[in-house]
């Protein structure tokens, strides 16, 4: 029975107004900490639509990537290079599909353009050398970053799936050095953009690196002594760098050499701060490896082989390298042991880890196919991919992930 409320005058029976729900008296902070406590991305997506407030929280960047830091990306194939014929040329590419239970991803991938053979015809000044090809430069969130010509003045991110472009142009200031400028693409986990990031350490008076943001299609130029210090100090870098989450990072790929001791450096862009700085790895130079953004150990670690042997290494409170984990691959998976004895297979190259997963391909410099293998270090769980390629492609090589969909949102608020 509803309380009856009395006055001197007259009696009336008026209920009291119901409390409001306790969702509604709270905070954006207070609902993304909740969220953050959520298992796995599917109670995560679930959430988001029950109400138009929580799917807008469950939506910001810092929610939607932790999540994505626990889920397997969809892992589309490998693209692999070899080292070209002749310099700025581009290199003979290979697909290798990485199959799929999804019905859904495996007829985009059936159809999509990995070669960008359906990439428009543009206008260029650039039109002396190899006018009509676009050289492969880098790798993410399923996009393509491409060069075009000797000199890649025009630059190119291509979706292979939906078959799009978004060209630019390399920085006018670097004119004199655009053949030899160094590329990096990162994508956004959580929405359509992207940005480049452009080093050039051999020009003096000018700004040595730079970022393309897609957001306003422009180039901003990182005018800094103390950047301009770090980065002409990797005058020698070869390769374009690869992304590691927000990060982006070149190899100086040191050589052992008999009678001088040579130290690997690893130099990381943070496209957040806009500030660079170098790594020094905990290993002998000549190792392969990648580097990591992993929030659960701190921000960047490094994955790296030696001896068919996978070595995680983190950083301790007095940001110190140390050894977290170790998996022996032959140990631990017997056909790989097998392949090794029977198809000389005996080097590991480290491609990428992403999300506790760890892409590298298996092979052998006496023959010209290898296997791409998969390893969850959570699990220890291993997944194998044969390339039986005829000709060997020991270029840059690149596994190519499915951009993750945005959460769903609710057409009205449900009732709670």
């Amino acid at each position: 029975m509803e309380p009856w409320e009395r006055n001197g005058i007259e009696s009336a029976k008026k209920p009291k107004n119901s409390p409001a729900p306790a969702v509604d008296v709270l905070g954006d902070d207070l609902l993304g900490e909740i969220f953050l406590r959520l298992p796995d991305m599917a109670s995560l997506a679930s959430a988001a639509l029950v109400r138009k407030s929580w799917g807008r929280v469950a939506s910001l960047p810092a929610i939607f990537r932790h999540f994505l830091s626990l889920r397997k990306p969809p892992l589309a194939g490998f693209i692999l290079t070899d080292h070209g014929r002749v310099p700025y040329h581009c290199p003979d590419l290979l697909f290798i599909s990485a199959g799929s239970g999804n019905p859904n991803l495996t007829t985009a991938v059936s159809e999509g353009d990995f070669f960008f053979e359906d990439l428009p015809d543009i206008d260029s000044d650039d039109e002396e050398y190899y006018e009509d090809e676009w050289r492969l430069r880098g790798c993410d969130g399923g996009r393509l970053l491409l060069s075009r010509g000797r000199d890649s003045v025009d630059l190119a991110v291509y979706d292979p799936l939906a078959r799009t472009a978004v060209f630019f142009r390399a920085p006018h200031a670097w004119r004199l050095w655009f053949h030899m400028v160094r590329y990096a693409i990162v994508a956004s986990e959580t929405d359509s953009s992207f940005r480049v990031i452009g080093l050039q350490p051999w020009g003096w008076g000018v700004a040595s690196s730079a970022v393309f943001c897609s957001s306003n299609r422009k180039w901003i130029m990182i005018d800094s002594p103390d950047a301009d210090r770090v980065v002409r100090k990797f005058c020698r870098i070869r390769g374009d760098g690869m992304p590691a989450g927000r990060f982006v990072y070149w190899r100086s790929d040191a050589k052992k050499v008999k009678h001088r001791k040579n130290e690997e450096k690893t130099l990381v862009f943070d496209t957040k701060t806009m500030a660079w700085s170098v790594i020094n790895p905990p290993f002998p130079c000549g190792e392969s490896y990648c580097i990591a953004d992993m929030a659960e150990h701190g921000g960047l670690c490094i994955v790296s082989s030696t001896e068919q042997c996978i070595q995680l290494w983190v950083r301790n409170s007095n940001n110190q390298w140390m050894l977290k984990k170790k998996v022996s691959l032959l140990n631990q998976f017997e056909h790989l042991k097998k392949l090794r004895r029977d198809e000389w297979m005996k080097r590991v190259r480290i491609l990428a880890m992403k999300a506790g997963y760890v892409y590298m391909e298996f092979w052998s410099i006496r023959k010209p196919h290898s296997y791409l293998l998969v390893l969850n270090l959570n699990t220890i769980k291993l997944e194998l991919f044969c390339n039986k390629s005829t000709q060997p492609y020991r270029g840059s090589a690149f596994p190519f992930f499915m951009r993750f969909e945005p959460l769903p949102a609710p057409v009205v608020d449900k009732k709670l």
